[in-house]
């Protein structure tokens, strides 16, 4: 299995900085490659590339990214994706303190919904 390796800095709380994004218009994931997207509008979303008949328009455009909630991010409205399925981010400091027994920040939010 490969694992892609990106870059993080973190210079204060609540930022973080990744770096190793492909440009869309210079390569293309693989097909139904699960990716952080950056949209030319400057939204940030989540998808898994298709190149389906669907997803190509019958041929006409290279795929798009589907999404979860059965939303689709057409090839032109993206500016940059990032694979993340298979993905490590080596983390060499914390600017926030881990707390005993919660494996992230919004840990603690999930919990807060699913005890109600």
């Amino acid at each position: 299995m490969i694992t892609n390796e990106i870059f993080a800095v973190s210079n204060k709380p609540g930022e973080v900085t990744l770096k190793g994004f492909n440009y869309i218009k210079d390569r293309l994931p693989d097909d139904f490659e699960v990716c952080l997207i950056v949209e030319k509008d400057g939204h940030l979303s989540a998808g898994c590339w298709d190149t389906g008949l669907w997803s190509t328009d019958h041929g006409k455009i290279p795929g798009s990214f589907r999404q979860s909630r059965g939303g689709v991010l057409e090839f032109d409205s993206v500016l940059a994706w990032l694979p993340i399925e298979k993905t490590e981010i080596d983390i060499k400091e914390l600017w926030w303190k881990q707390r005993k027994n919660h494996f992230s920040y919004g840990c603690t939010n999930w919990q807060y919904f699913r005890n109600r």
